[in-house]
């Protein structure tokens, strides 16, 4: 999935490989750990401003667990899951928010 999507980034919307960040758990250079899953996602927002586009594939696991601050009616937050979620535990979607979503200034 990832291969086909540098190069459609590349090819038909001509992004540059300085743009693009990549991670895969069959590259231990590239683990899609939480700390690096939590990282890239900072990367693509940090310094955004109005009118840039950004572009986000998430080709992996999700799954629910309960959610602990009362904000999902179903009682449970959608998540992604690292490759070490056993350790260091799921990306709950109010992290996603804060980190995609509600950091972005507006126009973005």
């Amino acid at each position: 999935d990832s291969d086909t999507m540098i190069g459609v980034l590349k090819e038909v919307f001509q992004f540059q490989d300085s743009q693009i960040r990549r991670l895969r758990d069959d590259r231990k250079d590239m683990m899609p750990t939480k700390a690096n899953i939590l990282a890239s996602f900072r990367w693509l927002t940090d310094g955004a401003q109005p009118g840039d586009d950004m572009f986000l594939h998430y080709s992996g696991h999700g799954g629910q667990q309960r959610d602990t601050n009362g904000d999902e009616a179903s009682g449970q937050d959608d998540t992604l899951i690292p490759c070490d979620f056993q350790s260091a535990g799921q990306i709950i979607d109010d992290e996603l928010y804060s980190l995609l979503v509600q950091q972005l200034p507006k126009g973005c």
